[in-house]
Protein backbone atom coordinates (compact mmCIF):
# COMPACT_ATOMS: atom_id res chain seq x y z
CA UNK A 1 0.00 0.00 0.00
CA UNK A 2 1.06 3.37 -1.18
CA UNK A 3 0.80 7.21 0.37
CA UNK A 4 0.17 9.53 -2.31
CA UNK A 5 3.47 10.99 -2.23
CA UNK A 6 2.18 14.11 -4.22
CA UNK A 7 -0.30 15.39 -2.11
CA UNK A 8 1.79 14.62 0.91
CA UNK A 9 4.10 17.20 -0.76
CA UNK A 10 1.20 19.74 -2.18
CA UNK A 11 -0.40 19.92 1.81
CA UNK A 12 3.73 20.80 3.08
CA UNK A 13 3.92 23.64 0.76
CA UNK A 14 0.36 24.84 1.06
CA UNK A 15 1.18 24.55 5.20
CA UNK A 16 4.42 26.24 4.80
CA UNK A 17 3.04 29.42 3.41
CA UNK A 18 1.31 29.89 6.79
CA UNK A 19 2.77 32.13 8.81
CA UNK A 20 6.12 32.49 5.91
CA UNK A 21 7.82 35.88 5.55
CA UNK A 22 10.53 36.43 2.31
CA UNK A 23 13.94 35.30 3.64
CA UNK A 24 12.51 34.92 7.10
CA UNK A 25 11.23 31.79 6.85
CA UNK A 26 8.47 30.17 9.15
CA UNK A 27 6.82 31.64 12.20
CA UNK A 28 3.98 30.07 13.47
CA UNK A 29 4.67 30.96 17.46
CA UNK A 30 1.79 28.78 19.83
CA UNK A 31 -2.01 30.25 19.43
CA UNK A 32 -0.70 32.93 17.83
CA UNK A 33 -2.91 34.14 15.35
CA UNK A 34 -0.81 32.72 12.49
CA UNK A 35 -1.02 29.42 13.95
CA UNK A 36 -4.62 29.27 14.54
CA UNK A 37 -4.91 30.06 10.54
CA UNK A 38 -2.53 27.03 10.56
CA UNK A 39 -4.65 25.46 12.43
CA UNK A 40 -8.01 26.27 10.40
CA UNK A 41 -6.32 25.16 7.57
CA UNK A 42 -5.77 20.95 9.27
CA UNK A 43 -8.99 21.02 10.24
CA UNK A 44 -10.65 21.72 7.02
CA UNK A 45 -7.61 18.92 5.33
CA UNK A 46 -8.90 16.53 7.99
CA UNK A 47 -12.43 16.71 7.78
CA UNK A 48 -12.16 16.49 3.97
CA UNK A 49 -10.46 13.30 4.57
CA UNK A 50 -13.77 11.85 6.51
CA UNK A 51 -11.52 12.52 9.87
CA UNK A 52 -14.05 13.74 13.20
CA UNK A 53 -12.17 16.84 14.87
CA UNK A 54 -12.24 18.06 18.31
CA UNK A 55 -9.98 20.52 20.20
CA UNK A 56 -9.39 19.01 23.95
CA UNK A 57 -9.01 21.17 27.07
CA UNK A 58 -5.63 22.34 26.35
CA UNK A 59 -6.50 23.07 22.61
CA UNK A 60 -4.38 19.80 21.19
CA UNK A 61 -6.43 19.54 17.47
CA UNK A 62 -7.55 15.73 17.53
CA UNK A 63 -8.56 13.84 14.29
CA UNK A 64 -10.14 10.85 14.65
CA UNK A 65 -10.75 7.70 12.57
CA UNK A 66 -13.00 5.34 13.69
CA UNK A 67 -11.93 2.09 13.80
CA UNK A 68 -13.65 -1.58 14.08
CA UNK A 69 -14.06 -1.17 17.95
CA UNK A 70 -13.95 2.22 19.29
CA UNK A 71 -14.08 0.49 22.37
CA UNK A 72 -10.64 -0.60 22.31
CA UNK A 73 -7.38 1.88 23.02
CA UNK A 74 -6.46 4.16 20.11
CA UNK A 75 -3.49 4.56 18.00
CA UNK A 76 -2.25 7.86 18.15
CA UNK A 77 0.17 9.87 15.26
CA UNK A 78 1.11 13.18 16.75
CA UNK A 79 3.80 15.90 16.60
CA UNK A 80 2.91 19.72 16.36
CA UNK A 81 2.95 22.69 13.68
CA UNK A 82 3.48 25.93 16.10
CA UNK A 83 7.03 26.93 15.10
CA UNK A 84 10.43 28.78 16.69
CA UNK A 85 10.38 32.19 15.28
CA UNK A 86 12.15 32.35 11.91
CA UNK A 87 12.04 28.48 11.47
CA UNK A 88 11.64 26.00 8.64
CA UNK A 89 8.15 24.20 6.98
CA UNK A 90 8.83 20.16 8.24
CA UNK A 91 9.38 20.58 12.18
CA UNK A 92 6.35 19.14 13.29
CA UNK A 93 4.49 19.34 10.34
CA UNK A 94 5.68 16.52 8.87
CA UNK A 95 4.60 14.21 11.78
CA UNK A 96 1.02 15.81 11.87
CA UNK A 97 0.47 15.69 7.69
CA UNK A 98 2.28 12.48 7.79
CA UNK A 99 -0.68 10.91 10.10
CA UNK A 100 -3.13 12.68 8.50
CA UNK A 101 -2.01 11.28 4.93
CA UNK A 102 -1.80 7.62 6.50
CA UNK A 103 -5.44 8.04 7.35
CA UNK A 104 -6.37 9.31 4.25
CA UNK A 105 -4.06 6.45 2.44
CA UNK A 106 -6.25 3.88 4.61
CA UNK A 107 -9.32 4.95 3.77
CA UNK A 108 -8.76 5.19 -0.06
CA UNK A 109 -7.63 1.48 0.24
CA UNK A 110 -10.91 0.19 2.29
CA UNK A 111 -9.02 -0.70 5.42
CA UNK A 112 -10.74 -0.14 8.33
CA UNK A 113 -8.38 -0.18 11.49
CA UNK A 114 -9.49 -2.48 14.51
CA UNK A 115 -9.16 0.52 16.77
CA UNK A 116 -9.48 4.36 16.15
CA UNK A 117 -6.61 6.14 15.01
CA UNK A 118 -6.09 9.21 16.01
CA UNK A 119 -3.79 12.21 14.71
CA UNK A 120 -3.11 14.87 16.72
CA UNK A 121 -1.61 18.49 16.77
CA UNK A 122 -0.52 18.90 20.08
CA UNK A 123 -0.54 22.29 21.75
CA UNK A 124 2.94 24.54 22.17
CA UNK A 125 5.72 22.07 21.77
CA UNK A 126 8.66 24.21 20.95
CA UNK A 127 8.15 26.33 23.63
CA UNK A 128 8.77 30.18 22.69
CA UNK A 129 6.49 31.90 24.73
CA UNK A 130 5.59 29.07 26.62
CA UNK A 131 7.15 26.02 28.88
CA UNK A 132 7.09 23.13 25.96
CA UNK A 133 5.46 20.34 25.03
CA UNK A 134 2.36 21.85 26.65
CA UNK A 135 0.02 19.79 25.46
CA UNK A 136 1.52 16.49 25.33
CA UNK A 137 1.92 16.71 28.96
CA UNK A 138 -0.78 17.93 29.91
CA UNK A 139 -2.75 15.04 28.36
CA UNK A 140 0.13 12.89 29.89
CA UNK A 141 -1.11 14.70 33.38
CA UNK A 142 2.32 16.13 33.16
CA UNK A 143 1.03 19.78 33.36
CA UNK A 144 1.46 22.04 36.10
CA UNK A 145 -2.29 24.29 36.43
CA UNK A 146 -0.53 26.71 37.35
CA UNK A 147 2.16 26.63 33.94
CA UNK A 148 -0.81 28.30 31.88
CA UNK A 149 -0.73 31.50 33.33
CA UNK A 150 2.96 31.86 33.29
CA UNK A 151 5.01 32.67 29.92
CA UNK A 152 8.54 33.29 29.11
CA UNK A 153 8.24 37.21 28.75
CA UNK A 154 6.65 39.90 30.38
CA UNK A 155 5.16 41.38 26.71
CA UNK A 156 3.31 37.94 26.24
CA UNK A 157 0.31 37.13 28.12
CA UNK A 158 -0.26 33.81 29.40
CA UNK A 159 -1.48 31.03 27.40
CA UNK A 160 -4.67 30.46 29.87
CA UNK A 161 -5.98 33.75 28.19
CA UNK A 162 -5.24 32.14 24.71
CA UNK A 163 -7.60 29.36 25.84
CA UNK A 164 -10.34 31.06 27.01
CA UNK A 165 -10.40 32.94 23.42
CA UNK A 166 -10.70 30.05 21.99
CA UNK A 167 -14.21 29.08 23.96
CA UNK A 168 -11.79 26.70 26.15
CA UNK A 169 -11.91 27.07 29.87
CA UNK A 170 -8.38 27.16 31.46
CA UNK A 171 -9.47 26.14 35.11
CA UNK A 172 -10.49 22.85 33.26
CA UNK A 173 -7.01 22.17 32.00
CA UNK A 174 -6.27 18.87 34.26
CA UNK A 175 -9.64 17.41 32.22
CA UNK A 176 -6.64 17.10 28.95
CA UNK A 177 -5.34 14.06 30.40
CA UNK A 178 -6.19 10.87 29.54
CA UNK A 179 -5.69 7.30 30.49
CA UNK A 180 -2.19 5.43 29.52
CA UNK A 181 -4.70 2.26 29.00
CA UNK A 182 -6.88 4.22 26.72
CA UNK A 183 -3.92 4.74 24.87
CA UNK A 184 -2.85 1.47 22.60
CA UNK A 185 0.73 3.40 21.17
CA UNK A 186 2.00 6.44 20.05
CA UNK A 187 3.86 7.32 16.86
CA UNK A 188 5.43 10.46 15.51
CA UNK A 189 7.60 11.24 12.80
CA UNK A 190 10.02 14.25 12.22
CA UNK A 191 13.11 15.50 10.74
CA UNK A 192 16.42 14.71 12.30
CA UNK A 193 17.54 18.58 12.85
CA UNK A 194 21.06 16.90 12.98
CA UNK A 195 23.24 15.31 10.22
CA UNK A 196 23.35 11.82 11.68
CA UNK A 197 21.39 9.87 8.64
CA UNK A 198 22.90 12.50 6.41
CA UNK A 199 26.35 10.68 6.68
CA UNK A 200 25.40 7.61 7.06
CA UNK A 201 23.54 5.19 4.39
CA UNK A 202 20.11 5.19 5.82
CA UNK A 203 16.63 6.39 4.32
CA UNK A 204 15.21 6.65 7.96
CA UNK A 205 16.41 6.65 11.32
CA UNK A 206 14.62 4.80 14.34
CA UNK A 207 15.22 6.63 17.51
CA UNK A 208 16.09 4.64 20.29
CA UNK A 209 16.02 7.53 23.09
CA UNK A 210 15.05 11.30 23.87
CA UNK A 211 17.37 13.22 25.68
CA UNK A 212 16.20 14.85 29.12
CA UNK A 213 15.87 18.49 28.75
CA UNK A 214 16.38 20.61 32.33
CA UNK A 215 15.91 24.31 31.78
CA UNK A 216 16.73 27.58 34.17
CA UNK A 217 16.27 31.07 34.31
CA UNK A 218 19.38 32.53 36.20
CA UNK A 219 19.14 36.25 37.52
CA UNK A 220 22.52 37.78 38.95
CA UNK A 221 21.98 41.22 40.92
CA UNK A 222 23.90 44.05 40.95
CA UNK A 223 23.46 47.97 41.61
CA UNK A 224 22.60 49.89 38.10
CA UNK A 225 24.65 53.29 38.03
CA UNK A 226 25.62 55.52 35.81
CA UNK A 227 28.39 54.42 33.73
CA UNK A 228 30.23 57.45 33.02
CA UNK A 229 30.80 58.62 36.70
CA UNK A 230 30.90 55.66 39.01
CA UNK A 231 34.96 54.28 39.23
CA UNK A 232 35.67 50.78 38.35
CA UNK A 233 36.67 50.06 41.69
CA UNK A 234 33.01 50.89 43.28
CA UNK A 235 31.12 49.02 40.67
CA UNK A 236 28.74 46.36 40.98
CA UNK A 237 28.16 45.57 37.40
CA UNK A 238 25.38 42.31 36.72
CA UNK A 239 26.60 41.18 34.04
CA UNK A 240 30.37 40.89 34.67
CA UNK A 241 29.44 39.18 37.93
CA UNK A 242 27.87 36.71 35.66
CA UNK A 243 30.38 36.27 32.72
CA UNK A 244 32.59 33.44 34.32
CA UNK A 245 29.26 31.44 33.98
CA UNK A 246 29.18 31.56 30.04
CA UNK A 247 32.39 30.09 29.89
CA UNK A 248 32.34 27.64 32.83
CA UNK A 249 28.54 25.41 32.49
CA UNK A 250 30.50 23.92 28.94
CA UNK A 251 33.26 23.38 30.90
CA UNK A 252 31.18 21.64 33.26
CA UNK A 253 29.17 19.23 30.93
CA UNK A 254 32.13 18.34 28.66
CA UNK A 255 33.61 17.52 32.03
CA UNK A 256 31.08 15.79 32.96
CA UNK A 257 30.32 13.53 29.44
CA UNK A 258 31.10 13.97 26.09
CA UNK A 259 27.06 12.98 25.62
CA UNK A 260 25.96 16.50 26.96
CA UNK A 261 25.30 19.71 25.79
CA UNK A 262 25.02 22.65 28.07
CA UNK A 263 23.49 26.39 26.57
CA UNK A 264 22.93 29.79 27.34
CA UNK A 265 20.43 30.87 24.78
CA UNK A 266 19.55 34.53 26.11
CA UNK A 267 21.14 36.86 27.99
CA UNK A 268 19.55 40.11 29.27
CA UNK A 269 20.90 42.89 31.29
CA UNK A 270 18.41 45.61 33.11
CA UNK A 271 17.80 48.27 32.21
CA UNK A 272 19.52 48.40 29.44
CA UNK A 273 20.77 51.37 28.97
CA UNK A 274 24.05 52.17 26.72
CA UNK A 275 25.07 54.34 29.17
CA UNK A 276 24.15 52.52 32.43
CA UNK A 277 25.90 49.91 34.66
CA UNK A 278 23.80 46.63 34.51
CA UNK A 279 21.95 46.22 37.78
CA UNK A 280 20.45 42.43 36.66
CA UNK A 281 21.69 39.98 34.31
CA UNK A 282 19.26 37.37 33.22
CA UNK A 283 19.99 33.85 31.35
CA UNK A 284 18.93 30.74 30.49
CA UNK A 285 20.22 27.49 30.90
CA UNK A 286 19.64 24.78 29.24
CA UNK A 287 21.04 21.08 29.65
CA UNK A 288 20.71 18.09 28.09
CA UNK A 289 21.42 14.28 27.93
CA UNK A 290 19.86 10.73 28.13
CA UNK A 291 21.70 10.57 32.06
CA UNK A 292 19.46 12.80 34.64
CA UNK A 293 22.61 12.35 36.89
CA UNK A 294 24.58 14.04 34.33
CA UNK A 295 22.22 16.95 34.35
CA UNK A 296 21.58 17.11 37.95
CA UNK A 297 25.47 16.95 38.45
CA UNK A 298 26.19 20.07 36.27
CA UNK A 299 22.86 22.00 37.93
CA UNK A 300 24.62 21.45 41.07
CA UNK A 301 27.90 22.60 40.29
CA UNK A 302 25.95 25.64 38.76
CA UNK A 303 24.07 26.66 42.02
CA UNK A 304 27.20 26.14 44.24
CA UNK A 305 28.93 28.35 42.03
CA UNK A 306 26.12 31.08 42.74
CA UNK A 307 26.15 31.02 46.27
CA UNK A 308 29.69 30.89 46.94
CA UNK A 309 30.31 34.16 44.05
CA UNK A 310 27.56 36.42 43.04
CA UNK A 311 24.03 37.36 44.48
CA UNK A 312 22.13 35.75 42.72
CA UNK A 313 18.36 34.09 41.71
CA UNK A 314 18.09 30.68 40.48
CA UNK A 315 14.36 29.85 39.07
CA UNK A 316 13.24 25.65 37.41
CA UNK A 317 11.48 26.67 34.37
CA UNK A 318 11.06 22.67 34.47
CA UNK A 319 13.36 19.24 34.54
CA UNK A 320 12.46 16.58 31.87
CA UNK A 321 13.89 12.94 32.30
CA UNK A 322 15.55 10.95 29.30
CA UNK A 323 13.00 8.31 28.05
CA UNK A 324 13.89 4.80 26.12
CA UNK A 325 11.23 4.16 23.75
CA UNK A 326 9.37 1.06 23.26
CA UNK A 327 11.48 -1.56 21.66
CA UNK A 328 9.00 -3.72 20.29
CA UNK A 329 7.63 -0.88 17.80
CA UNK A 330 11.50 0.49 17.42
CA UNK A 331 11.85 -3.10 15.86
CA UNK A 332 8.52 -2.86 14.27
CA UNK A 333 9.21 0.70 12.74
CA UNK A 334 12.34 -1.27 11.49
CA UNK A 335 10.96 -3.76 9.88
CA UNK A 336 8.77 -1.81 8.11
CA UNK A 337 11.13 0.34 6.35
CA UNK A 338 12.89 -2.95 4.95
CA UNK A 339 9.18 -3.59 3.68
CA UNK A 340 9.91 -0.48 1.49
CA UNK A 341 13.67 -1.16 0.80
CA UNK A 342 14.48 1.24 2.84
CA UNK A 343 17.72 1.17 5.05
CA UNK A 344 16.86 2.14 8.50
CA UNK A 345 19.67 3.24 10.96
CA UNK A 346 19.00 3.25 15.12
CA UNK A 347 19.53 6.42 16.88
CA UNK A 348 18.82 8.64 19.86
CA UNK A 349 17.60 12.29 19.72
CA UNK A 350 18.81 15.31 20.95
CA UNK A 351 16.29 17.38 20.82
CA UNK A 352 12.97 17.18 22.92
CA UNK A 353 9.77 16.24 21.12
CA UNK A 354 5.62 15.44 22.27
CA UNK A 355 7.60 11.67 22.72
CA UNK A 356 8.65 12.41 25.04
CA UNK A 357 6.08 13.10 27.08
CA UNK A 358 3.95 9.72 26.50
CA UNK A 359 6.95 7.48 26.47
CA UNK A 360 7.44 6.59 30.21
CA UNK A 361 3.43 5.56 30.36
CA UNK A 362 2.21 4.31 26.91
CA UNK A 363 4.53 2.43 24.03
CA UNK A 364 5.92 5.01 22.01
CA UNK A 365 7.86 5.11 18.70
CA UNK A 366 9.45 7.48 16.81
CA UNK A 367 10.85 7.91 13.03
CA UNK A 368 13.11 10.81 11.77
CA UNK A 369 13.76 11.42 8.10
CA UNK A 370 17.01 13.16 7.09
CA UNK A 371 17.51 16.93 7.21
CA UNK A 372 19.86 18.40 4.55
CA UNK A 373 22.89 19.62 6.22
CA UNK A 374 21.50 18.87 9.47
CA UNK A 375 19.68 22.27 9.69
CA UNK A 376 16.48 22.68 11.58
CA UNK A 377 14.69 25.86 13.22
CA UNK A 378 16.21 28.11 10.40
CA UNK A 379 14.57 29.21 6.79
CA UNK A 380 16.98 26.88 5.27
CA UNK A 381 15.55 23.93 6.92
CA UNK A 382 14.86 21.41 3.77
CA UNK A 383 14.62 17.71 3.23
CA UNK A 384 14.44 16.58 -0.04
CA UNK A 385 10.84 14.69 -1.03
CA UNK A 386 12.06 11.49 -1.61
CA UNK A 387 13.07 11.49 1.93
CA UNK A 388 10.03 12.89 3.31
CA UNK A 389 7.79 10.36 1.36
CA UNK A 390 9.86 7.71 2.37
CA UNK A 391 9.04 8.55 6.43
CA UNK A 392 4.89 8.55 5.94
CA UNK A 393 5.55 5.24 3.58
CA UNK A 394 7.39 3.81 6.85
CA UNK A 395 4.95 5.37 9.35
CA UNK A 396 1.84 3.80 7.59
CA UNK A 397 3.80 0.31 7.43
CA UNK A 398 4.16 0.89 10.91
CA UNK A 399 0.33 1.08 11.09
CA UNK A 400 -0.53 -1.96 8.91
CA UNK A 401 2.09 -4.02 10.63
CA UNK A 402 0.43 -2.78 14.43
CA UNK A 403 -3.26 -3.67 12.70
CA UNK A 404 -2.40 -6.83 11.38
CA UNK A 405 -0.92 -7.62 15.04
Amino acid sequence: MRINGERLLKDLTELGQIGYRENHGVTRLALTDDDLRARAWLKERMEDAGLTVRLDPCANQIGSLPGQDSDQPVLIIGSHLDTVPEGGPYDGALGVLGGLECARTLQEEGVTLPWDLEIINFTDEEGHRYAGTLGSRAMMGLLAPAEIWKSRREDVEPIGNRLSALGLDPDRIETAQRSPDAIRGYLELHIEQGRVLETRPADVGVVTGIVGIYRYVVEVLGRANHAGTTPMAQRADALVAAAPAFHLLPEWARARSENMVATIGQIEVAPGGINIIPGLCRFSVELRSLCSRDMEGVRDRLTDWLDENVPARFETVFEKDGVTLDSNLREILHQSAVDYGLLAHSMPSGAGHDAQSFAPYVSTGMLFVPSQEGISHSPQEYSEPRWLINGVQTLLGTVLRLAAE
